[in-house]
């Protein structure tokens, strides 16, 4: 089904396109699209011309195109993907211009660390070839499955704004996400887990179980190392399973894999080509294919054990060296257990200490 977008909103949207950076070559205009998840309709379009032009083609092409996803809108997809590269009151214009149309959550806004942002938009990152066998025993896919239960898609809703993200269980009624997701206990009434937000290999949706999280529970958040915990209604923990997070090892070089709801979409994996580049002060950066939305996703190790939680990418730098790399960057498990007040870190530790009892690191359940 088309969006049929009024005239003083779609002056609005084609304004604000074609000022942008990214808009500004053809080259760009790829790269925003393929990031935003539109890379199956790419061919379809037509990018090139003058901004105002491509801008045009792009709007119209996508507002007539409908959904992308079950859930989604394909104008939606590029809107949410265009928000990192706009500032806050254009941010807050594309939202109103999602809600008013309902094609999607918008995704949470990146935190205000400059460090977060990326000055450029170049061309995806190469890979990289190393000479270590990639080979893994059939299980492996099977335990993915297992700890991608744990991770939900987190929507939240202040007022008339609303806004999405990742989050994941780390014991039977506690979930973690980013604090630029979930940044203040004032939010909680707002704030809803979709368990099971996925498509099978058809691209059929799946039955989706939402649950809510408890206004006056418990809640901690840190800005400084962008995390947030906050208790959850109904202990979906007990049917979804939880995570155990524990001081983890990590070294550059190791690989990761991240399960996420890029761009607020069904529930994905980054499982290839992803190598921990960096590990110093509190944080890992990794090449890793993640995008908005991806926000307070699990980082697992190749043990599928949790060794950080992804909250940023771009042109970043390295802590210790100062140096910039265009990398995506998540906080180290252990800066933020160590950050804890002592009640949650007491439950945090009850709840892995379950789970090495039940089955070794496992997913488990109560």
């Amino acid at each position: 089904m088309s969006i049929e977008l009024e005239t003083n909103d779609l002056q609005l949207l084609i304004g604000l396109l074609q000022h942008n950076e990214l808009m500004q070559d053809d080259d760009s205009r790829r790269v925003l699209l393929r990031n935003a998840g539109l890379k199956r309709v790419l061919p379809l379009m037509k990018v090139t011309g003058s901004p105002f032009v491509a801008s045009s083609n792009i709007v119209s092409f996508l507002s007539q195109y409908g959904r992308i996803s079950y859930e989604n809108e394909a104008l939606g997809l590029f809107l949410n993907g265009l928000k990192p590269s706009v500032g806050v009151t254009e941010q807050d214009a594309i939202d109103q211009l999602l809600l008013k149309y309902r094609m999607m959550d918008p995704i949470a806004p990146p935190g205000k660390i400059e460090d977060w942002k990326s000055t450029s938009d170049g061309p995806e990152l190469v890979e990289k070839i190393f000479g270590e066998s990639t080979l893994r025993p059939i299980a492996f896919l099977d335990r993915g499955v297992q700890v991608s239960r744990s991770v939900a898609y987190i929507s939240v809703t202040d007022g008339v704004r609303r806004w999405c993200g990742t989050g994941f269980m780390i014991a039977p009624n506690l979930a973690m996400t980013n604090h630029h997701v979930v940044s203040a206990a004032a939010l909680l009434p707002g704030v809803e887990l979709r368990f099971n937000y996925q498509e099978d290999f058809s691209g059929r949706p799946q039955s989706i179980k939402s649950y809510r999280a408890v206004p006056g529970g418990a809640f901690h958040a840190s800005q400084a190392l962008d995390y947030a915990i906050l208790e959850v209604g109904g202990e979906p923990g007990g049917e979804w399973g939880f995570l155990p997070v524990q001081p983890r090892d990590v070294r550059k070089g190791d690989r990761v894999n991240i399960i996420q709801h890029p761009n607020g979409q069904p529930k994905q994996i980054s499982m290839q080509n992803n190598l921990v580049e960096y590990v110093g002060g509190n944080v890992l950066q990794y090449v890793t294919s993640t995008n908005p939305g991806s926000s307070g996703s699990p980082v697992f190790n190749d043990g599928w054990q949790v060794i950080g939680l992804h909250h940023a990418g771009g042109l970043l730098p390295e802590p210790t060296t100062g140096k910039r790399f265009n990398r995506n960057e998540g906080i180290l498990i252990q800066r933020i257990l160590a950050d804890l007040p002592a009640e949650i870190r007491l439950r945090v530790d009850r709840a892995a200490a379950q789970m090495e009892v039940l089955d070794g690191n496992k997913i488990g359940s109560v």
